[in-house]
């Protein structure tokens, strides 16, 4: 049986996922933007730059491998902010943000009696007991 590389089979999955929940996909595209922004500018600056192997007809190839990807993120991000402000998909949870826009009848979580500070609590108490050096 042979497999996808994937880089590819990522892909399939997700136009896949798009076209089954789009609303999802795109919320959480915006908190994993810009792959396809950062791959192109990289491009363009190795053409810039006069990189040997990058002439200027590189950057069809990378806006064509890219610029979907690009695209994606740029609806996401605008429909992430369209969700917080709560103007679209109300019912609709982002995956990576954990819950509903901030409706403001949230519950605050109660504070833990036995935090005792976590680890910033115990690097300032080791950093306290370390002798002073002059």
């Amino acid at each position: 049986m042979s497999h996808l590389p994937r880089p590819v089979a990522d892909l399939i999955r997700l136009w896949h996922d798009l076209t089954l929940h789009p609303r999802e996909v795109l919320l959480n595209r915006c908190h994993h933007q810009w792959r396809g922004a950062g791959f192109i500018a990289l491009i363009a600056l190795l053409v810039v730059m006069g990189a040997p192997g990058f002439p200027a007809g590189a950057l069809l190839p990378a806006l064509l491998l890219a610029g979907p990807s690009w695209a994606l993120d740029l609806a996401g991000t605008l429909a992430h902010g369209l969700w917080e402000s709560g103007r679209i998909w109300q019912c609709v949870e982002c995956e990576c943000c954990g819950g509903d826009p901030d409706d403001g009848d949230d519950e605050a979580e109660p504070d833990d009696p036995f935090d005792d500070g976590g680890f910033a609590r115990d690097f300032e108490n080791w950093l306290k007991s370390q002798p002073a050096h002059a």
